[in-house]
């Protein structure tokens, strides 16, 4: 009985010594593999990535399930090495009682006709690609944060972050409240939860003008009497209502909207026309996140302040057709090299993570199919003397792949693109 009570205590001891606890934001979620892929921060503060696997077993705290969970929350998960989460904990910041107000509170404050002061507490180099109207840059780590502020100490201030998992909005009432001020709100649903409402987000001039670059879709929503006279450099003539046209044509064909050459939802878009108020610009910039283009804003200031500012603008007729060309992330292949490397077929192995049912409309020739919830048991099999190339439909599942594979030491890139296949193995990307 005493042996049996040892071999027992052994045995929770050791399943406890190779337990760990992981914490960080989730960077992508699989919901068809039941996958997320968070960063995790080092003691020298670099990331890790690393990929975790849900399974009918993994308990939420925080959230109802996977589904409940997505960028940029931070969750803290509890797993063994190589096995499904055991439990994943959506990490949720609080504010003191009172400071706290909800979407229509703060449309209610920026509508009002009152004075405000309303600021995003996120780490500065993240406003310039997309903010809420109107805030200032106040990063509560910053040493010149409180040098932000009015002067007034009953001036009524605002603050705004990542979102509930954002720890920087309590930070900054915290401070600001040590600072004196007491008349402070909190907008804890921060930018994801003004994005979530569908309401305009706004990207500053000089981002853009440090971005004029085809990894930028920069739309010039006014007419194109307009736009061809001057335009921001580098912009695609699209106006509104040609883009309301598209609209209809793909509810009457029954197909996904897309913007022309743009297949990747998550493409910075930025829309602009005379001004950040023009209904032109807000129409647009509605239409495209109805789309499902996440990461479209609205210029502020429009094309009147751009170009009193002197920032590059070109004349004449602006380009009809978008060249978008997506950011290469570490450890992506080009879709050509893909090609060129699967049709030689030497010295590569193409996988395919999708799922069973995907891959039963077709594979692409050559490739392996392993589906991104098995690959972590089935990768000790694979060729350590080629070098593999992972794909899925759109990269997501390939990203996550790629980390895997990383973490067992394999040679792989991943194509991070969208990826149509016949059933005779031929593909399109």
């Amino acid at each position: 009985m005493q042996r049996l009570l040892l071999v027992l205590l052994f045995t929770a001891f050791a399943a406890t010594a190779h337990a760990e606890t992981l914490k960080g934001r989730i960077a992508v979620v699989s919901k068809q593999a039941g996958t997320i892929q968070i960063d995790v921060k080092n003691k020298d503060k670099s990331m890790t990535k690393v990929v975790i696997r849900t399974d009918a077993n993994t308990a939420y705290e925080g959230a109802a399930g996977l589904n409940e969970l997505g960028p940029p929350d931070l969750v803290e998960v509890q797993r063994e090495p190589g096995k499904p989460a055991n439990q994943i904990k959506k990490v949720v910041f609080g504010l003191p009682p009172g400071v706290e107000i909800g979407i229509q509170e703060l449309v209610g404050i920026m509508t009002g006709g009152q004075p405000y002061h309303l600021f995003d507490a996120r780490p500065g180099k993240r406003f310039g690609g997309g903010h809420v109207p109107g805030a200032q840059s106040a990063f509560p780590e910053d040493e010149d944060f409180p040098s932000k502020l009015p002067t007034n100490k009953s001036a009524l201030l605002v603050f705004y972050c990542g979102g509930p998992t954002c720890p920087y909005t309590g930070v900054a009432v915290e401070q600001a409240k040590a600072a004196g001020y007491d008349n402070i709100r909190g907008f804890q649903a921060g930018l994801p939860g003004w994005k979530k409402a569908k309401l305009p987000v706004h990207s500053e001039p000089k981002w853009l003008a440090e971005g004029l670059n085809p990894q930028h879709v920069i739309l010039d929503v006014r007419d194109k009497a307009q736009s061809g006279q001057a335009h921001i450099q580098g912009a695609v003539a699209l106006p509104t209502a040609e883009l309301q046209a598209m609209t209809q044509q793909f509810v009457d064909a029954q197909q996904v909207a897309q913007l022309p050459g743009v297949s990747d939802q998550r493409a910075p878009v930025i829309v602009y026309a005379e001004s950040h108020t023009s209904p032109a610009a807000l129409l647009a910039y509605k239409e495209l996140r109805t789309w499902g283009y996440g990461n479209t804003t609205v210029l502020a200031g429009g094309f009147d302040d751009w170009q009193t500012a002197g920032l590059p603008t070109a004349s004449g007729a602006a380009a009809t057709q978008i060249v978008y060309q997506k950011m290469l992330a570490p450890g992506a292949i080009t879709p050509e090299e893909f090609v060129a490397l699967q049709q030689s077929g030497e010295s590569v192995l193409l996988i395919d993570v999708r799922s069973e049912q995907e891959a039963a409309a077709g594979v692409i020739s050559g490739a392996r199919h392993i589906p991104l919830e098995t690959l972590e048991e089935v990768a000790p099999e694979l060729p350590k003397d080629k070098e593999l190339l992972v794909y899925c439909a759109n990269g997501v599942r390939a990203e996550m792949a790629h980390e895997t594979l990383n973490a067992l030491g394999l040679k792989n890139r991943f194509l991070n693109e969208t990826v149509t296949i016949a059933k005779d193995g031929s593909f399109d990307i």
